[in-house]
């Protein structure tokens, strides 16, 4: 049989390092629901994927040395690393069932050992393979070596944009990891027929089937967990959902829940028209907020399903929303009867907070995800960019994690400790409940504030009275071990570490408990 020419082995490195991205960004992706998108979860999947190419670039030098000029060997290699990327999205929730009671880090990097890493050592083998295929002499080693890799890292960088700005966000994890892994297999495939190879049959067999379980909805859900929406994107998994409040409120009153990796961001009552949430700390930020006169400009960094734009209203403030996810937006609008018409601009909040010309009274941080806060918002510069922003008299508000004392409190007490560096007069603000279930709202004035005027009532919780009733004591606030955070040391992921673990662990067991399939 004529042997291929080299634009045809080009062409194959150009698809395998395409796929490398392609596996990489959806096995990072696979893993939010379960683990979030915390820097935590990115280092484990950059590191495995490293981990798997370097493994992969050693087997490979080694079979190339043994079967020189294989080229079949080539064709297996990519077939079964095809095989194995069709096969990640479908292995993957269950190993992550398994892996769900170990440690953020522990868990992410043993699920991604499992599912992620064998594609990526099978694709890393390509490389050596290739080189060895097209050198005909030791001189000419380092040009195909070069282009081997230049090729390979050419289709990665398109690949990555292509996956990250519109397929994942329109279409999901399954269907690209099954059309990477076809498109990755189909060309050798073809060839190993050409070379009359009897063993393709198997995966001739396996791909059809795997190609229609991608485009089955798979629901492990009970019929209670009624699912409206759900994409894959920039925060990672995003979903609307009807279902029960069990062991949020006492009467179990239907919501519709925003869950952003399957955590609750936004939860409001379908009797209400989705107009009030279900959750009672919700209350505490318009009554805070209302210390404020009707008229006040508001500046809402992460929206979420739309509550508080819808409480601002009712206090009569001039409200400007910065969302960094279109799709949040979109949802607010569609699912949540967010007015149209709210002004909203789609930017990171910093970049925003930096470039815009508008001063505000208030400016409201609601960024925060059980697994990750974004921790460039809450640094010194930050908070300075805040303040040229901010009207004489102006406060930020900042929602955060309910852990305010020990190992969990410290990422906390760090936020404290730098708005207080920062000149801000700053007090905290402890929804009802536990640490483990509460929320803790931040309160940084250029001016001291007197929130024995507030004036704010929603017709499912009773009027707050006295808001300095929830105020924590700033006497058994410890900040000796806290830190001044900073843009030059972005440590606020390590300190939080353990309470975002908390509160992870805890949502997945919820969901697990009440609405999984047993």
């Amino acid at each position: 049989m004529k042997h291929p020419n080299k634009t045809y082995l080009f062409f194959l490195s150009f698809i395998e390092g395409g796929s490398v991205m392609a596996c990489e960004l959806i096995g990072a992706k696979l893993l939010a629901p379960y683990f979030g998108t915390s820097l935590y979860v990115w280092a484990a999947a950059l590191a495995l994927t490293l981990g798997g190419l370097t493994t992969g670039y050693f087997l490979g030098g080694r079979l190339s040395k043994r079967y020189v000029g294989s080229y079949s060997l080539l064709y297996w290699v990519l077939v079964i690393a095809g095989l194995l990327l069709i096969i990640m999205p479908f292995t993957s929730d269950w190993i992550m069932r398994q892996t769900i009671n170990f440690s953020l880090e522990m868990g992410a990097i043993f699920s991604l050992l499992i599912f992620m890493l064998p594609p990526l050592v099978f694709m890393g083998m390509v490389s050596p393979i290739l080189i060895n295929l097209l050198t005909k002499e030791v001189s000419s080693a380092g040009n195909s070596a070069g282009n081997v890799y230049a090729i390979s890292t050419l289709g990665g960088i398109l690949f990555t944009f292509l996956m990250g700005f519109y397929v994942i966000p329109n279409f999901g994890l399954v269907l690209p990891a099954v059309i990477t892994g076809i498109g990755l297999l189909f060309f050798p495939l073809l060839s190993l027929l050409r070379l009359k190879t009897k063993q393709v049959a198997i995966p001739l067999l396996l791909i059809p089937l795997f190609s229609v379980a991608s485009i089955i909805p798979n629901n492990p859900y009970t019929d209670e967990y009624k699912i409206l929406y759900q994409s894959e994107g920039i925060l990672g998994q995003v979903k609307v959902v009807d279902h029960p409040s069990y062991d949020i409120t006492e009467n179990e009153r239907l919501g519709r829940a925003l869950i952003v990796n399957n955590t609750l961001q936004t939860y409001v009552g379908l009797e209400d028209d989705l107009q009030y949430s279900i959750w009672s700390w919700a209350n505490y930020f318009p009554t805070a907020a209302s210390v404020f006169p009707k008229g006040s400009k508001v500046l809402l960094l992460g929206l979420g399903g739309g509550t508080i734009v819808k409480q601002l209203d009712r206090l009569g403030f001039e409200t400007d929303v910065v969302e960094i996810d279109r799709r949040i937006w979109e949802v607010s609008v569609d699912y949540f009867n967010l007015d149209p018409n709210t002004s909203i601009t789609i930017d990171d909040a910093r970049h925003f907070v930096k470039i815009t010309k508008k001063k505000y009274d208030i400016i409201i941080f609601d960024t925060f995800l059980s697994e990750a806060v974004p921790e460039h918002l809450v640094t010194l510069e930050g908070f300075e960019d805040a303040k040229k922003i901010l009207n004489p008299g102006g406060m930020v508000m900042i929602n955060f994690y309910g852990y305010i004392k020990g190992e969990r409190g410290k990422a906390a007490r760090s936020v404290y400790k730098t708005l207080e560096a920062s000149g801000f007069k700053t007090d905290i603000l402890a929804t009802p409940g536990e640490e483990a279930t509460r929320n803790l709202i931040f309160l940084g004035a250029l001016e001291e504030k007197d929130f024995y005027n507030t004036s704010y009532n929603e017709p499912n919780f009773e009027k707050i009275e006295n808001l300095y009733d929830h105020f924590v004591d700033y006497r058994e606030i410890n900040t000796k071990d806290a830190y001044i955070l900073s843009d030059k040391k972005p440590i606020l992921a390590k300190l939080y570490n353990k309470a975002a673990r908390a509160w992870k662990k805890n949502y997945n067991a919820y969901y697990h408990k009440y609405f999984v399939k047993k």
